[in-house]
């Protein structure tokens, strides 16, 4: 699976959940928007029954009624926005995925040729040497860097031997009188100095001598890196690659911009699906407003208790009415309930888009193969039966070099890659401790 295949793959999926989302969140919208036309309907007509004395308000009521338009004419508004920028944003990602073809394919074609030049493909042998014989040597620049990190503390650890190196002792610079020099010879000879001192003067020069060869071989690998990578910019930049690639940063900062609106009109229209709207605000605050401290519930049971015949028509159509909202409000705790796994799926996705929408992941160099489809592999991760990190974990263990080009006359260079990370030179170095290498501190006697 290409690097392209795989961003796609989840970029598509984010846009399915988002998808199922955006549906709930309507539904979820349409319900509260018939919940509260159903609740004013109610109650106007409660307010024409004079047994209940509820105080007219006509210009509450069509206040209420103007917020109801408005509502849903907002909503209508920006669903249609939001709609006119997704298909912007899904015309930018299908031209986005056009235009990183023709760039891959000038990549390759790039690599098709460095491959038959001969200084090319010498430079690739020398960093893929270079990046060998660091491989070789990297086991004992470690168990020799190791040892002298282990070893060289115990020395200056001794308060016998650090006093005497305090003194100078052993070097020109000792000078003392007699007295105090058979002190010190005899506290030399209780920590064995001088074989220390050869000992860690032996380490010191070995961790030094070996730091310096690291450094030689890193060095080396920089260079050739560095060869490597202005050769290919240079061989880019002639096939007309940096026009492309100017293009695609300006589509893909297109995109993000575009993503951000859409995500501004997204939170709008969460909020009319959580009933946070202003005009749903306004419209419950007039509803409450007219009630009087009483619900509909309590109404419905006065109009029951008190009937009058004058009133038979409308406690008819209250009759209706009532069971109507009774079904709309039994229906939306299950609404809601689709509506929080429908966004649960949503950022989930969201969260793997993002972590597979890097450099790594889009590197044209690599493929990846897992031992089950990228497909099941995803679907076991919006069921939650895969975690994010254990997703990334299977695509990064498949991941494969994808092999350069090479020319027919020399095969071996075939499969060199450009993103070296150590370097070789000459392989002398100093021997651990299980050959050649200095010992821990030591006395000649017991403390």
């Amino acid at each position: 699976m290409t690097p392209t295949t795989l961003t796609s793959t989840v970029a598509q999926n984010a846009r399915n959940s988002e998808a199922l989302l955006r549906s709930a969140e309507q539904r979820l919208t349409a319900l509260s928007d018939q919940e509260a036309r159903l609740e004013q309907d109610i109650l106007t007509r409660l307010s024409n029954i004079a047994t209940l004395k509820l105080e007219h308000r006509p210009a509450l009521d069509q206040d209420t009624l103007l917020q109801l338009q408005a509502r849903r004419d907002a909503e209508a508004q920006l669903r249609a926005e939001l709609a006119r920028i997704e298909t912007d944003i899904a015309s930018s990602l299908a031209n986005q995925q056009s235009l990183r073809t023709r760039i891959a394919s000038v990549d390759r074609q790039v690599n098709d040729q460095l491959a038959r030049q001969p200084a090319w493909c010498e430079l690739g042998e020398q960093l893929l040497a270079a990046q060998q014989a660091n491989g070789e040597e990297i086991t004992g620049y470690n168990e020799i860097r190791q040892e002298c990190l282990d070893k060289l503390p115990t020395y200056r650890a001794n308060p016998i031997y650090d006093y005497l190196l305090k003194r100078d002792y052993g070097t020109a610079q000792y000078r003392y009188n007699r007295l105090h020099r058979w002190l010190d010879n005899t506290l030399a000879k209780r920590v064995n100095f001088q074989g220390n001192r050869s000992t860690e003067q032996m380490l010191r020069t070995m961790q030094a001598r070996n730091e310096e060869l690291q450094g030689e071989r890193l060095a080396l690998i920089a260079a050739l890196q560095a060869d490597s990578d202005q050769r290919l910019a240079q061989a880019r930049t002639a096939a007309g690659m940096d026009p492309l690639t100017s293009e695609d940063a300006a589509l893909n900062d297109h995109i993000v911009a575009a993503k951000v609106r859409a995500n501004e009109q997204h939170q709008q229209l969460a909020d009319f699906a959580s009933k946070q709207d202003p005009y749903y605000l306004r419209i419950r605050q007039n509803i409450t407003e007219r009630l009087q401290a009483q619900t509909l519930e309590q109404l419905m049971l006065e109009v029951q208790k008190t009937p009058d015949s004058n009133d038979d028509r409308i406690v008819a159509q209250l009759k209706d009415l009532h069971p109507r909202l009774h079904d709309v409000q039994a229906q939306l705790p299950g609404l809601r309930d689709q509506h929080e796994h429908a966004l649960g799926d949503y950022e989930r996705a969201k969260e793997l888009e993002r972590a597979l929408r890097t450099d790594y992941y889009r590197d044209s160099d690599y493929s990846y193969h897992t031992q089950l489809s990228f497909e099941r592999l995803l679907a076991d991760y919006m069921a939650r039966d895969l975690s994010l990190h254990s997703l990334e974990t299977l695509l990064q263990s498949g991941r494969r070099l994808v092999p350069r080009s090479s020319s027919s006359s020399d095969s071996s260079s075939s499969s060199w890659s450009s993103s070296g990370s150590s370097s070789s030179s000459s392989s002398t170095g100093f021997s651990t401790s299980g050959s050649s290498g200095g010992g821990s501190f030591s006395t000649s006697d017991s403390f």
